[in-house]
């Protein structure tokens, strides 16, 4: 038997496609449209300083471009997210200059009250739109061009400390910290309470050494959990790593046991945040799932299988083998669930490998290449 090396053709991600669905675009158009519409109106009703008669058409604008973009599906909308907060801190930023810099002092205070909220709301939409992660660089970047631009007025030869201007604005980023500070807090808590709700409290070693998720007896706790919970709709995948026996003989334990880690990675990569993974055993992972039917359970199994196959690792492409088993009448609780899905787990790796299988249908996908032949 031969290793087959990492061929340069991988099939297409299936990541974006998820991530820009049809339903997201469409939630995305309606706050837009929303947003649009009350610029619209603050251009028709209300006095508009010779600022704003430049830049609220320029920002009016570019969200119809991002509106219109939003129909085309190759854009991704994460793209568009950018665009949009960066044009929007555009204007914000340009508005405090001219506030600044260019009003006079008794105009200063009046004029602050209509940019002020906004930079916190601004601001929260980086987490909503960007996660937490990638909503940290532009957090600097506008609280940063924020503050510069008001020590900038404080050291010029018009500022002041004790400005009411100055006082606006230094309330206002401290507000925006503040609310910084008060989502990350809540996002961290309410990833520590899934956390929690997914696994229980107080569990004695509840996580595998090598991947760091939860172990089997974690898993078969929170399935139990979710049987009593609502069993419709909900599925067991029993994930199989293929050949690891002659894996370990030709690449040795320690390659085996990275693969295995790194076959956890790259599936964790593509679950939703709802999902469940664990390690069942040394060559085995299992993930908890709800779908609509067996058919999109297996659907999401099969894009499991494909994203595995397109990750190599040290030159070689890893493939696994999937039983699912779907709640039904032979899947009536969690233990029935858990063998039927590892059994069949075992059947597609003796059928082949590099498969999905669902209560005794063997997946008709065209499935590449095994790992050894």
């Amino acid at each position: 038997m031969r290793l087959h090396p990492a061929t340069s053709r991988r099939p297409p991600p299936t990541g974006r496609a998820d991530q820009d669905s049809s339903e997201r675009r469409a939630a995305n158009r309606r706050l837009l449209i929303l947003l649009l519409g009350a610029l619209l109106i603050r251009m028709a009703s209300l006095p508009m300083s010779d600022f704003d008669r430049v830049a609220l058409p320029a920002l009016a604008g570019l969200i119809a471009v991002v509106v219109a973009a939003l129909h085309n599906p190759r854009v991704p909308v994460r793209t568009l997210h950018l665009t949009t907060l960066l044009g929007s801190w555009a204007y914000l930023l340009a508005h405090l200059w001219f506030v600044l810099f260019r009003l006079p002092e008794p105009l200063q205070l009046g004029a602050l009250v209509w940019v002020g909220p906004w930079v916190p709301v601004l601001l929260a939409a980086h987490l909503w739109t960007l996660g937490r992660q990638g909503s940290l660089p532009l957090n600097v970047v506008g609280l940063g061009a924020s503050g510069a631009l008001l020590l900038a007025f404080v050291l010029g030869p018009a500022g002041s400390v004790t400005s009411p201007a100055a006082g606006a604005v230094s309330q206002m980023l401290l507000a925006s910290l503040l609310l910084l500070a008060g989502q990350h807090s809540a996002v961290m808590r309410t990833l520590g309470l899934m956390r929690r709700d997914l696994l229980g409290e107080g569990l004695p070693d509840g996580r595998d050494a090598l991947t760091g998720l939860p172990d089997r007896w974690s898993v078969e706790n929170a399935l139990s959990r979710e049987f009593r919970r609502r069993p419709e709709g909900l599925g067991v995948a029993v994930i199989e790593l293929d050949h690891v026996t002659a894996l370990g003989t030709q690449r040795g334990q320690g390659f085996t046991e990275r693969l295995m880690a790194h076959v956890a990675r790259v599936t964790l990569g593509a679950l939703r945040d709802e999902d469940l993974l664990g390690r069942l055993n040394p060559d085995q992972l299992v993930v908890v799932l709800r779908a609509p039917d067996a058919r999109a359970a297996r659907a999401a199994c099969e894009r499991l299988r494909v994203r595995v196959a397109s990750r190599p690792l040290e030159g070689v492409n890893p493939t696994v083998s999937i039983g699912l088993a779907f709640h039904g009448p032979f899947e009536h609780d969690s233990a029935a669930s858990l063998l039927h899905a590892a059994q069949d787990a075992l059947r597609a790796g003796e059928e082949g490998h590099n498969r999905v299988l669902l209560g005794g249908a063997a997946s008709e996908s065209g499935a590449p290449r095994p790992l050894l032949a």
